[in-house]
């Protein structure tokens, strides 16, 4: 899947710009993509888009920035002289810094490397967050020279968004034991939740925008399962939440197996463990301390 990243970096005031450009952006000013780097050089101006014309812009993957709050994204594209090739780099404003880290966390196999606050590249694109900005950079291109480029924008851009975000706390609960650290995603969005690990299609962990939730895969014993945490905001949904699921978490035919812990408003939940001991293992590691 292909992220795209948005230019939080305009050199225009962003009017007069393909896209849209109502009053519900906030206007930026100054040079923040560069011209050019390397031989790559800047085409034309920024486009920007809206929860709505995003659609058109990202066929397919607009309803994930969507779940993650997205307010806007600003878009440039870079070419050489040199080949047909292009570089896409596409900035995306989302709804907190939490959000921002949670879009990041969606895909991230590959390279990890130093760009914003977390960067990955793979196969000529590039995925960072910063603040409450994610950034998606890609090359058509797969030379060398390309994916110096694409790193280069990439520090640009970054250094030029202002605020630092904190990753969200509720994925430091994770027990790293048994972790694979690439797996974990920050989510709030029941979509979001089963393109990592299939719960079913009717929302049984009642997610929505305040409620926040961390999936990742364990090794278990040999097998593997998916520990999924969610933090409620009371507990009462939380104690309503955990009834269904205990009720409805059978491993029938339309979910697999489901095992149930919950501490007040948290709620931890490990998902197809062939093992049940070592998956009411993990649900002890997780919901130890409390919310």
């Amino acid at each position: 899947m292909r992220l795209l990243v948005c230019g939080g970096l305009v050199g225009c005031a962003l009017l007069g710009c393909s896209g849209s450009s109502d009053d519900g952006f906030s206007l930026m000013t100054g040079p923040v993509f560069p011209a050019e780097v390397a031989e790559w050089t800047s085409d034309g101006p920024d486009e920007i888009y809206d929860t709505e014309s995003i659609f058109a812009y990202i066929d397919g993957h607009a309803e994930v920035y969507l779940a993650y709050g997205m307010k806007k994204c600003v878009s440039r594209r870079y070419l050489t002289a040199d080949s047909d090739a292009e570089i896409v780099v596409d900035l995306f404003e989302m709804a907190s810094p939490a959000d921002a880290f949670g879009v990041f966390s969606h895909d991230r196999g590959g390279e990890e490397v130093a760009v914003g606050q977390g960067g990955i590249f793979r196969h000529g694109w590039l995925s960072f967050w910063k603040g409450s900005w994610y950034g998606s950079i890609y090359s058509s291109g797969g030379d060398e020279g390309s994916r110096q480029a694409v790193i280069e924008l990439g520090l640009a851009v970054a250094e030029a968004l202002e605020g630092i975000g904190a990753v969200p706390t509720l994925v430091g609960r994770m027990p790293a034991e048994g972790l694979d650290p690439a797996t974990v995603c920050y989510l709030r969005s029941p979509q979001i939740l089963n393109a990592h690990v299939f719960v079913g299609d009717d929302n049984l962990f009642g997610l929505g925008p305040d409620v926040e939730t961390v999936v990742g895969k364990y090794d278990l014993g040999g097998t593997t399962g998916h520990l999924v945490l969610v933090r409620y905001p009371d507990e009462t949904v939380a104690a309503t939440v955990e009834s269904r699921i205990r009720e409805q978490g059978d491993g029938s035919d339309a979910r697999p197996s489901i095992l149930i812990g919950r501490n007040g408003v948290l709620l931890a939940a490990v998902v197809g463990a062939e093992s049940g001991e070592d998956g009411e293992a993990l649900l002890e590691a997780a919901l130890g301390g409390g919310a």
